[in-house]
């Protein structure tokens, strides 16, 4: 019996040493996976992590050269996925819309910023300022609209050089941009659990005996309208600004000047041909060097034109470019000989217009313009007399014209200017040439064309190159007992300018 009992022991505490090395065990296998759970769990909250490090960022972009400005800043932020999101510029329009607010200051980018989560707003202006086109690039900050990068502005002349205006400060846009942050959201407060409404205690009823007569109801009064509370609307405060921000700037409009003219000197040429000469009677002339029958510029003259804009210093509506014109071209020194080229004879070149110009606008910030110019004037070609006598063969002529003209001017570039005119006159008087010694039955038209090319020395000053043309053309209409048989004539000024312009 006693052996029995021995045996039993030590069958119990083998059964109790095998167990216990599995007993140990569980716990370290269950140990492990938790901790390469945990690990796995701290991989993928970081990896979120990273994930919501990316900054949502818009791009507004303003002036001439905005799509270009837009295109490359897009970019940029487009090959970094990993740091920002582009949010499109149209969702902070259509936002800005609705808050009433301008996205490029500082209290609009960070309202505008609080709806749509922004961390940055990056403002491109491309306007221009003066004369100068320029990429001014600002950052500002989504959670209170602060400009955190404003590196200086670049001036490129044309769109094409905005990329590389933008590469260039991006490397300051990055630094602000990572320092943005996007405003807090508000915090959403807890829902409340419902109040509980405690049941009024039952009364016991009354005896039938004892029930008093039913007292009549009182008149329950109308229940009072509910109304809602309205929040109070909280004061905007605006913020100060900072001299160190910069503002962003409207694009430049031309505005229209109070008077614009030149002053210079003139090389002029004519040449007086006749067409169906009958007798060969009739003498051609000559002024400056004849290549081909046609005469080059070569006499001087002094050339003037001045145009003012009397409405332009009141107000800036359409009237403000209409104008009162006037230009004068004065020979002096010109010298013609006779038939026998012995005598030289004073000879008077001058012409004279004047009348009213209207510029209409158009264009890149108004830089360009269509002109409209009707006018009045004189150009006298006179051949004065030597001791009583002057050369009968040449007809001294005086044409009076009014006519109308169209041109356009445009900026070239920074720096340069075109201006292009061309008109028809038609003469009222022609001078001996129309009279009864000459050709009285005559009938006369003529054409005009200029082309200026101006280089700008400042904002009040430029250089001016200008070719221009004048030419009259006749029909004689000849009869039998005319002094002169021809069937027309062709009697042209051709000029050359180097001027000193202004506009103020």
């Amino acid at each position: 019996m006693t052996r029995t009992r021995y045996a039993s022991a030590a069958a119990l505490l083998g059964a109790a040493l095998l167990l216990a090395p599995a007993a140990d065990a569980a716990p370290k296998k269950a140990a492990a996976k938790t901790a390469q759970s945990a690990s796995k769990k701290s991989k993928a909250s970081s990896k979120a992590s990273k994930v919501t490090e990316a900054r949502r960022v818009a791009v507004l972009a303003s002036g001439p050269h905005a799509d270009a400005a837009r295109d490359v800043l897009e970019a940029e932020l487009a090959r970094r996925p990993a740091r920002y999101e582009i949010v499109p510029e149209s969702a902070v329009r259509a936002a800005a819309s609705r808050l009433g607010r301008d996205p490029t200051q500082p209290a609009g980018a960070a309202a505008v910023a609080s709806e749509l989560g922004l961390s940055a707003v990056v403002v491109a202006d491309t306007s221009t300022v003066g004369k100068k086109q320029q990429v001014r690039l600002t950052v500002r900050n989504g959670k209170d609209g602060k400009a955190l990068a404003s590196p200086p502005a670049a001036k490129p002349a044309t769109a094409k050089l905005v990329p590389a205006a933008v590469k260039r400060q991006w490397t300051a846009l990055e630094r602000g941009l990572q320092k943005s942050t996007a405003p807090e959201a508000a915090p959403v407060a807890p829902p409340q659990p419902p109040t509980p409404v405690e049941p009024e205690p039952l009364k016991p009823a009354a005896p039938i005996a004892e029930t008093p007569a039913p007292a009549p109801a009182p008149k329950t009064p109308a229940p009072e309208p509910i109304r809602k509370p309205v929040a109070a609307k909280p004061k905007e405060d605006k913020a100060p600004v900072r001299e160190d921000e910069p503002s962003v700037a409207e694009p430049a409009v031309a505005s229209a000047p109070i008077v614009e003219g030149a002053l210079g000197v003139k090389l002029l040429g004519r040449s007086l041909r006749y067409k169906d000469d009958v007798f060969g009677v009739l003498r051609p002339y000559t002024l400056g060097p004849d290549v081909g029958g046609f005469a080059l510029p070569g006499a001087p003259q002094v050339a003037g034109d001045v145009t003012l804009y009397p409405l332009a210093a009141f107000q800036k509506g359409a009237l403000a470019r209409l104008g009162i014109t006037g230009s004068i071209d004065q020979s002096f020194g010109l010298k013609s000989t006779g038939s026998s080229g012995e005598v030289s004879y004073p000879t008077t070149a001058r012409e004279w217009q004047a009348g009213l110009r209207y510029v209409i606008p158009f264009g890149e910030a108004q830089r360009h313009g269509f002109e409209i110019t009707g006018t009045y004037g004189m150009n006298t070609f006179r051949i004065d007399a030597v001791d009583g006598e002057r050369p009968l063969d040449l007809p001294n002529v005086e044409y009076k014209t009014a006519g109308l003209g169209l041109g356009v001017r445009a900026a070239l570039s920074e720096k340069f200017d075109f201006n292009f005119r061309l008109g028809y006159q038609h003469p009222l008087d022609s001078g001996e040439l129309s009279t009864d010694a000459w050709f009285p039955r005559m009938s006369a038209g003529a054409v005009t064309g200029s082309a200026t090319l101006a280089y700008r020395l400042n904002s009040l000053l430029d250089v001016r190159l200008k070719a221009d043309l004048r030419r009259y053309f006749f029909k004689f209409n000849p009869e039998p007992g005319d002094p002169y048989v021809a069937g027309g004539a062709v009697d042209q000024y051709p000029g050359l300018s180097l001027q000193l312009g202004f506009r103020y």
